[in-house]
């Protein structure tokens, strides 16, 4: 594909006639398709000559750091009320809630952040109003 696009490929770029596989096949295999290019990077810098039926076949364990991800990073609209609701439509944090006080938006929160590994679950979900959570952005865990 790189050389068919003259770049690399995106996962917008992983449909038909292009690509014969989608980016849930890389996702499932190697975490994320950015994993994925990482890994073919990698092969290719040491010599190595990837053919798709044999990547299918290499052993996980040299390729990701942490485990496969479960979750999505989108929180559906249902889990999104179920969260709320469990919250009291309050911020976890300062305890603001648009029933209290007008104008206040209420976010839904990873208390592990998902970009250091947190899943989208509900036991590692939170209420936040919108300026506890854009403060807190991935820098602390709770």
């Amino acid at each position: 594909m790189w050389l068919n696009l003259g770049r690399q490929p995106v996962t917008r770029d992983l449909t038909k006639p292009l690509s014969k596989y989608t980016s849930h096949i890389y996702t499932n295999r190697f975490g994320s398709y950015r994993k994925a290019l990482e890994a073919f990077v990698n092969s290719i810098e040491e010599g190595e000559a990837i053919a798709v039926p044999e990547l299918s076949k290499a052993p996980l364990e040299n390729v990701l750091e942490k485990p496969i991800r479960r979750t999505n990073r989108h929180i559906s609209d249902r889990l999104r009320f179920k969260i709320l609701m469990r919250d009291g439509f309050a911020c976890k944090s300062c305890g603001r809630s648009p029933s209290k006080e007008l104008g206040t938006e209420l976010h839904i929160d990873h208390i592990i952040p998902w970009s250091k590994g947190g899943e989208t679950v509900e036991t590692n979900l939170q209420t936040k109003c919108q300026q506890c959570n854009l403060g807190k952005g991935n820098a602390f865990d709770r």
